[in-house]
C-alpha cells in the first residue's frame, strides 16, 4: 500500500511532464597549477516538467574525461562520472529569470573514487527569443570526506535557440579553491 502512493505521485508527475530531452556537451579544461589539459564529453538525457512545477528538469549526466598528458608521476588521469541533477527555475519578468540546480553523483577514476554533490544558483538574461546570457556560481564538494574536491566555479556565457526544440550553449568556467582551473564548454540540447 505504501508503494501505491509513490507510484501515483510519479505517474501524476510524468503525466504532466513536458517531455524528454537529450544534451551533449564538450569541455576543454586547463589546470593552472599543473598546466595539464583535460577533455570531457557529457551525455545528458533528461525529462522536462511544466515551468510551474517545483522541479522543472531532471537529468542524468554521464561524463567521460581524460587528461591530454601525464602528470609529474607519469599518470594520465581519466574519469567517468554519473550525476543526478534537478533544476528549479522561474522568471522575474519577461527578460530576467533565475534557476537553482544541483544533485549528487559518483566519480570513478584511476586515482580515487568518490561521491560528490553541488548546488548552482544562476541568473539568465533574455536578449530576445533566441539569445540569452547566463551567469552562475557552482559550489561543489565530496560528500564522503575525500580531500581536494571543494571547488567554487564561476560560469558564464550565451545560449542560442535554433528553434523550439534545439539549443546551443557556450560557457566559460573558472574554478577556485582546491582546484585552479578554467575551461570552455560547448553544448547542444534537443527537446523531443
Amino acid at each position: 500500500m505504501k508503494y501505491l502512493g509513490l507510484v501515483t505521485l510519479v505517474t501524476c508527475g510524468v503525466a504532466q511532464a513536458d517531455g524528454p530531452r537529450i544534451g551533449l556537451e564538450y569541455e576543454s579544461e586547463k589546470d593552472k597549477k599543473t598546466g595539464i589539459k583535460n577533455q570531457a564529453v557529457t551525455l545528458k538525457p533528461g525529462w522536462e516538467f511544466p515551468k510551474d512545477r517545483l522541479i522543472n528538469l531532471v537529468e542524468l549526466l554521464i561524463d567521460r574525461n581524460q587528461d591530454t598528458q601525464a602528470d609529474s608521476d607519469s599518470v594520465r588521469a581519466n574519469e567517468t562520472k554519473v550525476f543526478i541533477r534537478l533544476r528549479h527555475n522561474r522568471k522575474f519578468n519577461d527578460s530576467v529569470a533565475y534557476y537553482i540546480r544541483g544533485g549528487v553523483g559518483r566519480s570513478m577514476n584511476n586515482q580515487h573514487d568518490f561521491s560528490y554533490a553541488y548546488i548552482e544558483p544562476g541568473l539568465k538574461y533574455e536578449f530576445n527569443q533566441r539569445w540569452e546570457w547566463t551567469v552562475a556560481v557552482r559550489e561543489s564538494n565530496s560528500i564522503d570526506g575525500t580531500d581536494g574536491q571543494r571547488v567554487r566555479k564561476f560560469i558564464t556565457g550565451p545560449s542560442f535557440s535554433v528553434n523550439k526544440n534545439n539549443e546551443i550553449e557556450l560557457r566559460y568556467v573558472k574554478g577556485y579553491r582546491d582546484k585552479d582551473t578554467h575551461s570552455w564548454q560547448i553544448g547542444y540540447t534537443h527537446r523531443f
